[in-house]
């Protein structure tokens, strides 16, 4: 598959009013001018939120009329039901309405359906429940538009229904006494694609309004940028009004739930922007209604109780780790029968009877990214009759209409062009695969070239902190405005740290001399190390480890010939045998590079690769735990000196190794509650992940210590060895008790450790530009 790069309006000039709404910045007037937006007035809304003109709740048909009717259920104490949804956009708009609702009535209760037993929608023995409970009021959210025959059931047994929700009319209206849908408002309305949770935001503000409590519902903002973000609704509009009003909500919520969620995430990732919201809190909300229930994030977001909060934002983030683990191995096993009998198809039609069917949809997704094609994955439901599954395409294949011109082999279906969803039975499995395959590829060509846009090229010098900051103020960015893509012609893969799921950490040098990181995610197997390419690639921050970076996130790279920039142009210099103080009075503004145990190394202001930045003068004070980490080190700094120092060493002795993984492990639980990873142990003692995956499996068998692995994120959990806890159900890693076994792997791994850092100890000065290489 080859990939192309298309500038986007190349050669085209921006009108000058244009530029003048995006204050004099044309790059930015040039990304509204990719996306459509050639309004100056448009764009100055969107740019600036106070010249926009908000949308009255009033302005939806039926909201009068439903305010009054909720207004006369609190009055005479009646018995009010939410029924909402299990996705993000389902369990914050039934948080958003019961915390609403409660201010007022302690006679309020909620349901989200249960994704396996009732799937999407209302549900027809639910309500009869309702109505055995005393139920006379129903609002719903974020579903109930095309449940005419539940809301039926509902009015027949003397329940009044107000149904809240967002997604496409049908033909004919359920028959509610009040209906709020965006979708009811005028073609172009600025509020008519709003989410699930807007729809119901707005019903609560109007109810607040009508109490006099209007401002209240500033509280409700955090769980709406939440929605906005993860339900994926187009960014203009009053969708992005209310965005830009609602994230700096978020990251400063007093919801007791959500921060303490934001407490598990960080230990790993800075809550700053969208891009956070849709890739570190929606999966782990989303992950509790795939893997057990949608009433945990209900529960986390309305408890008012620090514990049990805690409690709730753990369980949720395990089976987040559990739905990833899970997750990868479908995706493992779907792309090996596409290896295997599928690749030449034009749409995957892919079925495994065990597949987990609250997670196929996202496996799907990553199928089709991987191939660039429509993927269908089926599983089979627990009657062992029903067939479930999940579909994502391309944006040049209506998947919808594919399955739909199929639909005689299905017992329902549903959807748009980029995902569905189907059921059939399981003898109807190969007759639908084999007609939708054939139809797919009658209908359809798969190009064997793909084009990339990107907004403009730029080069590696025009991108800096002032740069990302006016890219951040052209935000939000999402469906509809999507974040900004660039290219830059030749530039060289000067350092390339591969993880062990193929993670390039990377440092690109342009021909200018300027470096900067960039990763690209689930790259090839092979290194990219001293090689040209033209990159395509998103501005963004690392905060990786508290540490905040420009970092480049790379989607396509195409080789290019010409020779490669030299990863270091500079000299090394003999600083071995003398004392820092020497080291530091001969060479000023140095940085100090030292990795390795911090009670080791009497110096506090040291940098590692995670920090380090532009210098003259690079002082290598411990040995780095490999060529790669080195070579990384010194493309990062890009000094003209490096001094070679090495005064503070790790200790590869299997004794001292051994101890000072207990002290950190000892550590660890006094101290982060037992919670760490390989790559942060990796770092602390300077090894590969691979020699302290021995050691951990090395001391467990010896009973020294007790620790559970997560495969999915590679995060570890210890405990004393005297205590038989294993979290909330985490898998343990498999080992068996053979400490001889795990002893001598051990002892060869470290040794050649020991040989490594024998062997920088003692290379000859003149010879380490020589080893860089």
């Amino acid at each position: 598959m080859q990939v192309s790069f298309n500038i986007l309006n190349k050669g085209m000039k921006i009108p000058a009013e244009l530029i003048e709404a995006a204050g004099g910045d044309e790059l930015i007037a040039r990304i509204f001018f990719n996306r459509g937006y050639r309004d100056p007035k448009n764009v100055k809304q969107m740019l600036k939120e106070e010249l926009y003109e908000p949308t009255n709740p009033y302005e939806f048909p039926d909201m009068a009329g439903a305010v009054e009717r909720i207004d006369k259920a609190i009055a005479s104490g009646e018995k009010i039901a939410v029924y909402g949804d299990y996705d993000v956009d389902g369990v914050t708009s039934t948080a958003t309405l019961v915390q609403s609702l409660r201010i007022f009535s302690d006679k309020v209760i909620y349901h989200v359906p249960d994704r396996f037993t009732e799937g999407y929608g209302m549900n027809a023995d639910v309500i009869r429940d309702m109505g055995v409970r005393g139920v006379s009021l129903i609002i719903t959210c974020d579903c109930g538009i095309s449940n005419i025959n539940e809301i039926g059931i509902a009015k027949e047994l003397g329940m009044d229904v107000i149904v809240t929700d967002h997604h496409n009319l049908p033909e004919q209206l359920p028959p509610a006494d009040y209906v709020l849908n965006p979708k009811l408002l005028a073609e172009g309305h600025r509020a008519r694609n709003l989410s699930g949770c807007g729809m119901a935001y707005f019903l609560c503000s109007a109810l607040l309004y009508s109490k006099g409590m209007e401002n209240k519902a500033d509280d409700l903002l955090d769980l709406l940028a939440l929605s906005l973000v993860a339900d994926v609704v187009s960014l203009n509009g009053e969708n992005r009004y209310l965005l830009k009003k609602a994230i700096p909500v978020l990251f400063n919520t007093n919801r007791i739930g959500l921060k303490e969620l934001f407490t598990i995430i960080e230990k790993t990732a800075k809550m700053q922007s969208e891009e956070d919201i849709a890739f570190q809190i929606a999966p782990r909300i989303n992950a509790a209604g795939r893997m057990e229930t949608a009433r945990l994030p209900v529960e986390l977001f309305l408890s008012g109780n620090r514990q049990e909060s805690e409690e709730i934002a753990l369980k949720i983030d395990f089976l987040n780790k559990e739905r990833k683990r899970v997750q990868q191995e479908i995706i493992n096993q779907a792309i090996a029968q596409v290896e295997d009998k599928k690749k030449n198809k034009t749409v995957l039609v892919l079925f495994n009877e065990y597949w987990h069917h609250g997670i196929i949809g996202i496996a799907a997704g990553k199928v089709c990214e991987t191939y660039r094609k429509p993927a269908i994955l089926l599983s089979m439901k627990e009657d062992g009759k029903t067939v479930v599954g999940s579909a994502r395409s391309v944006e040049s294949i209506n998947i919808y209409e594919l399955i739909k011109e199929c639909s005689s082999k299905l017992i329902k279906f549903g959807g748009h062009s980029q995902a569905a969803g189907l059921s059939l039975n399981r003898d109807d499995v190969e007759a639908f695969t084999i007609e939708i395959e054939r139809l797919a590829e009658r209908r359809f060509f798969i190009r064997d070239t793909i084009q990339i846009d990107v907004d403009a090229e730029l080069d590696l010098g025009e991108i800096n902190e002032e740069l990302n900051n006016r890219l951040i103020s052209a935000g939000p960015y999402g469906e509809g405005f999507e974040p900004p893509f660039f290219a830059t012609r030749n530039v060289t893969v000067v350092s390339d740290r591969k993880t062990e799921k193929n993670h390039h950490i990377m440092v690109l040098a342009g021909e200018n001399g300027i470096r900067i990181p960039a990763v690209k995610w689930f790259g090839e197997n092979k290194s990219l190390q001293d090689k040209k390419f033209d990159i395509a690639y998103k501005v963004g921050v690392n905060t990786y480890r508290g540490n905040s970076e420009i970092q480049l996130t790379l989607d396509s790279l195409l080789e290019t010939e010409g020779n490669p920039v030299k990863a270091f142009s500079g000299r090394f210099i003999e600083g071995r045998g003398f004392s820092l103080a020497e080291l530091l009075k001969k060479h000023k503004n140095s940085l100090i590079f030292f990795e390795g145990l911090r009670a080791n190394c009497p110096v506090r202001n040291t940098v590692t690769r995670y920090n380090i930045h532009k210098t003259d003068n690079l002082i290598l004070l411990s040995t780095p735990a490999s060529t790669i980490i080195l070579r990384e080190a010194i493309s990062l700094a890009n000094p003209e000196n490096v001094i070679i120092s090495f005064l503070y060493n790790p200790d590869y002795s299997m004794k001292g190794f051994l101890v000072n993984l207990l002290g950190v492990i000892k550590y660890l639980i006094n101290n982060e509650s037992g919670k760490s990873n390989f790559e942060s142990l990796s770092s602390k003692l300077c090894v590969e992940e691979g020699i302290i995956k021995a050691a951990l499996k090395y001391l467990k068998s010896l009973g020294k210590v007790e620790y559970s692995v997560n495969l999915g994120e590679e995060a570890l959990q210890f405990y004393m060895p005297d205590d038989n806890r294993t979290g909330i159900d985490m898998k343990t890693s498999g080992f068996d008790k053979s400490p001889k076994k795990y002893e001598s792997n051990l002892k060869e791994a470290l040794a050649e450790k020991s040989s490594y850092q024998q062997f920088l100890l003692k290379l000859e000065i003149e010879k380490f530009n020589e080893y860089l290489k």
